[in-house]
């Protein structure tokens, strides 16, 4: 994938945000999605984005696409990262491009050659989790994502012999945005997502629509 490209990760509370130009990596940052004395959620994706085009000296009329982590993970930090990127794809009429956050976080961790599993808290002491080969070098996903309780997790590792990559498990990492920027190619080769119709993988419903049913009775949709 050549040109230049911004690439966002927001699956969990620290979310990053990458500048490539023609495959290399160019800018980097993280931030957090709360505010480290109170707590309470801030609107920090924003001005990540602007600080990196700025130290890479990159108008947004040069990005040549968008690549956006695509869940699942927290909800309102992918809608966010969502609404930006489709925002700036459809304004600059340029392609995005969709990965999911949990085969980011396999990228971002740098991993001998065997099985793991790749995990992101869910909350409610569940864990968003996929498969993980690494062979040469190369993580790559080989299940379809699933939604599993910390016990279950903790087992399916035991029984599997493997170990577990995610923040706060055996490999301590979060997904970095400029673990993407390597497998540019590959993920241009998937193809560009439908900027109009596309949304995250939220992995389960919004915290705020599971308390509006309860309370309701009723499916929002309905």
């Amino acid at each position: 994938m050549v040109g230049n490209i911004l690439v966002l990760e927001t699956s969990t509370e620290v979310g990053s945000v990458a500048m490539a130009c023609d495959g290399t990596v160019v800018g980097e940052l993280s931030f957090s999605s709360r505010d480290p004395v109170t707590g309470a959620r801030t609107e920090a994706l924003g001005p990540a984005v602007a600080k990196c085009l700025a130290l890479t000296s990159t108008s947004p009329r040069d990005l040549a696409a968008v690549v956006c982590g695509a869940g699942p993970g927290g909800f309102t930090s992918l809608r966010s990262a969502a609404a930006l990127a489709k925002g700036l794809c459809s304004a600059l009429h340029i392609p995005l491009y969709a990965v999911s956050s949990l085969e980011i976080l396999a990228w971002s961790a740098a991993v001998p050659n065997g099985r793991f599993i790749a995990a992101l808290s869910a909350g409610r002491n569940e864990w968003f989790g996929a498969d993980v080969n690494c062979e040469d070098g190369r993580a790559a996903i080989v299940s379809a994502a699933y939604l599993v309780g910390d016990e279950d997790l903790r087992a399916r590792a035991g029984r599997l012999h493997v170990r577990l990559i995610g923040p706060r498990l055996g490999i301590d990492v979060t997904p970095r945005s400029g673990a993407a920027i390597p497998h540019l190619d590959e993920i241009e080769a998937r193809g560009a997502t439908n900027v109009d119709s596309w949304e995250p993988t939220y992995g389960r419903l919004a915290e705020a629509q599971v308390k509006w049913e309860a309370v309701h009775g009723r499916p929002l949709s309905a």
